[in-house]
């Protein structure tokens, strides 16, 4: 009875946020979208069309490796070694990267694989953007499922946004500039992140 008598929204008077701002650990600047010279609609919904069929194809492929209780000999490292995974996708100077294969991915558990995911987009600005970095964040991609956890969706989010910026550092014929549109449109528009675009 006493909360019927109650505004539904109340706002702050006076509200002094300035207080807030050294505690803000993360600033985006203000843009209309993180992609300039988007790909024409009739592309877009290609890559969208094609990313969806490469999920499937994949799924399938997992169903089968399941089923044939095939064990893959490999070692991986440390869920929480951020340089372990680092090394391990991509490589180093004594060591060179693993490309994202099915039977890698596959036998994955799915909280390792956002794990991988989540290392690759906190390395993301240490690392050069190689087309091998691409190809392991595709094939992530391809195996996230939906519906989003909240977490993911921030981390994809913060994944898109780290390509539209190391997209600006690029020459526009660079090819890996597609490769960084490619993973931008695959976050907005398969996992309904559309205000980034």
């Amino acid at each position: 009875r006493e909360a019927s008598n109650c505004p539904d929204v109340v706002v702050a008077e006076n509200f002094d946020s300035s207080k807030f701002h050294s505690k803000q650990t993360v600033s985006y600047a203000k843009t209309d979208s993180l992609i300039s010279n988007l790909p024409s609609q009739e592309l877009q919904d290609f890559l969208i069309y094609s990313f969806s069929e490469n999920r499937q194809k994949f799924d399938k492929f997992k169903t089968e490796f399941k089923k044939s209780k095939c064990q893959l000999n490999i070692e991986l490292p440390a869920v929480k070694d951020e340089n372990a995974w680092l090394t391990f996708c991509l490589g180093s100077n004594k060591q060179k990267g693993r490309p994202p294969t099915l039977t890698l991915l596959a036998s994955m558990k799915y909280t390792t694989l956002i794990k991988a995911l989540e290392n690759l987009i906190e390395g993301f600005n240490r690392k050069e953007f190689t087309d091998l970095y691409g190809q392991w964040l595709y094939a992530i991609l391809v195996c996230v499922e939906k519906p989003l956890l909240p977490e993911t969706t921030s981390m994809l989010r913060i994944l898109a946004r780290n390509c539209s910026q190391r997209r600006e550092t690029m020459a526009t014929d660079d090819h890996l500039v597609s490769a960084l549109n490619l993973i931008i449109i695959v976050v907005a528009r398969y996992f309904s992140q559309a205000d980034l675009i």
